[in-house]
């Protein structure tokens, strides 16, 4: 079956929004003959009946109805996309929206929008920070332009652009017992007292995964949502917890010992995603490519556990 064209789709939009041939035709410039044509012609494409006719009336048919929600965000989506591009053809500014776990803002994000910054002056770059069902929503919605996720079954398609392998660690007080070891594994964990991120989260379900496959049963006193409370708990002897490295106090935070993860080994693959869709500007682009430089070059040391892919 041929795609419809852009005029096929305007000219729906059109008859559907003034429920008139004749008044979609005059807003065109076109015949109206010319118009009740492209509509036939759109439907036999389609295979769908798009409106129902009569001398008095023109209403669009349930088919038409859903298929006018998405010729909308199409059009609309091409016509910002047209705007965002002769702008930044005649004046090179830009902007780009990104969306961005939470944990990625320290550890990937500085270097990677200092070097925008030098690259690309005119492109502001606005970054939201939220966990993966919030970023998610953003996607789907397309209120961002391009999104820093982790793999998972959330995660519809496949990433793409990976960037990183993010392990998980154990973190504790300096003055645990666990902390005297070379790495912990999850038997070692059923021992303990956790302080763990809540379920529903993209880490604590990562996490519950790989202790399901190996049937562990583990006793957790408490859960969060914060980051900052989790290590306060850890911190005041209260527990335990497992993070992934990125979320793990550096060597300079004397009062926690960070160890691997063994058995099970839990990692997340993160990396970018375009919302489906929507054709990335160029902006967009230009922000994965310097991500990608970026992250990438040797002259990047990610922190302990992290691995760039």
């Amino acid at each position: 079956m041929l795609n419809p064209n852009l005029k096929h789709l305007r000219i729906f939009i059109e008859v559907a929004r003034r429920a008139s041939f004749r008044r979609a035709a005059n807003a065109l410039h076109l015949s109206e003959p010319a118009t009740s044509q492209a509509i036939a012609h759109l439907e036999s494409l389609l295979e769908v009946k798009l409106f129902d006719r009569t001398t008095r009336s023109v209403r669009l048919t349930e088919a038409g109805s859903v298929f006018l929600i998405d010729a909308e965000r199409l059009l609309e989506g091409l016509d910002q996309s047209v705007a965002a591009l002769s702008e930044f053809a005649k004046t090179g500014r830009g902007r780009v929206t990104l969306a961005c776990l939470s944990s990625t803002v320290y550890s990937l994000l500085p270097p990677v929008l200092a070097e925008m910054k030098r690259r690309y002056p005119k492109i502001d770059v606005v970054f939201l920070d939220d966990n993966m069902r919030g970023i998610m929503h953003r996607v789907d919605t397309g209120e961002c332009d391009i999104a820093i996720v982790s793999e998972g079954p959330s995660l519809k398609a496949s990433l793409t652009i990976p960037l990183v392998l993010d392990s998980f660690q154990v973190l504790c007080p300096a003055s645990h017992a666990l902390a005297k070891k070379t790495r912990v594994t999850g038997a070692d964990l059923t021992k303990q007292d956790l302080v763990l991120l809540r379920r529903g989260s993209g880490i604590r379900d990562a996490f519950d995964r790989g202790v399901e496959r190996l049937n562990l049963k583990l006793n957790v006193i408490y859960e969060t949502t914060q980051i900052q409370t989790l290590l306060g708990l850890v911190e005041a002897g209260l527990g335990v917890t497992v993070l992934p490295s990125m979320l793990c106090p550096g060597p300079t935070h004397l009062g926690f010992a960070v160890r691997p993860l063994s058995r099970p080994a839990v990692t997340r693959k993160l990396g970018l995603i375009f919302p489906p869709g929507k054709e990335p500007s160029l902006a967009a682009r230009a922000l994965a490519e310097v991500m990608r430089h970026t992250i990438g070059a040797k002259t990047m040391t990610p922190p302990p556990g992290v691995t760039k892919i």
